[in-house]
């Protein structure tokens, strides 16, 4: 069973307090995830909300530059990280995929039912809000120092 202090370390519920988190373990449920499971797909709609129990979920992307197919891994998430932020934000879809490394236990949220609580109180929308845009800012720095590493190596094009 999950606790409120196992929310209080994740960076997505930083300064929202005990009575809230409370709130959000009551709309939680633990599930578990196979190694190599694709527990989301970039593009697909974003209805839920994972904070990582136990595991490594990696974050990719497909791509095509030419004739060169490939997926990337843009960054690694366990214990006590969340992803899934998209179902909070319009329009509703996942930027990445998410692929279990290992055997992943998670508590998945349903995204709605988190808006419907900071819809019931400001506060805990407004922290809510601002750490995934703190989220947000970390993934678009990670990306920019990945695109200037590769411009760096110089990207071949067939």
């Amino acid at each position: 069973m999950a606790t409120t202090d196992e929310l209080l370390g994740n960076r997505l519920f930083q300064d929202i307090s005990v009575l809230n988190l409370e709130r959000v373990l009551l709309i939680s449920e633990e599930v578990v995830f196979a190694p190599g499971t694709r527990i989301f797909e970039e593009g697909e709609k974003a209805d839920v909300l994972y904070v990582i129990r136990e595991g490594v979920l990696d974050l990719t992307f497909r791509f095509k530059i030419g004739q060169v197919e490939g997926e990337l891994t843009i960054d690694s998430k366990g214990r006590g990280e969340s992803v899934g932020w998209s179902a909070l934000v319009p329009p509703h879809c996942y930027t990445l995929a998410g692929v279990c490394r290992e055997s992943l236990k998670v508590l998945v949220m349903d995204g709605d039912s988190l808006l419907k609580i900071c819809r019931d109180d400001r506060d805990f929308g407004f922290f809510l809000m601002r750490n995934i845009a703190e989220i947000v800012g970390t993934r678009m720095k990670q990306l920019q120092a990945m695109f200037i590493q590769e411009v760096q190596r110089g990207i071949k094009m067939p």
